[in-house]
């Protein structure tokens, strides 16, 4: 099963680094998206109604998923990549 993430970001939020050093520390692969969040493009506001960043898009063979809020991010890469864990186990 192939999957391909996309991070949608800003250039200075601090909650988007949380998702790349997670990303980056665990060696998967990523495209990242940087908008402007003072002119947000119509198709951004599309997957996040609420027009927050950071937003994750997983696209597998089964469609895309969007996932919202750093914190649910770094749990999903956690619990469905490879390498070093990043979260104690308890």
């Amino acid at each position: 099963m192939t999957t391909s993430l996309k991070l949608i970001s800003h250039k200075l939020c601090p909650y988007v680094q949380r998702a790349v050093i997670a990303l980056t520390e665990k060696g998967v692969p990523f495209e990242r998206i940087d908008i402007d969040l003072a002119a947000k493009p119509d198709w951004f506001l599309k997957l996040s109604p609420l027009g927050k960043v950071p937003v994750l898009v997983v696209t597998t063979e089964q469609g895309e998923v969007a996932l919202f809020e750093s914190n649910v991010i770094c749990e999903y890469i956690e619990e469905t990549q490879e390498g070093a864990k990043l979260h104690p186990v308890d």
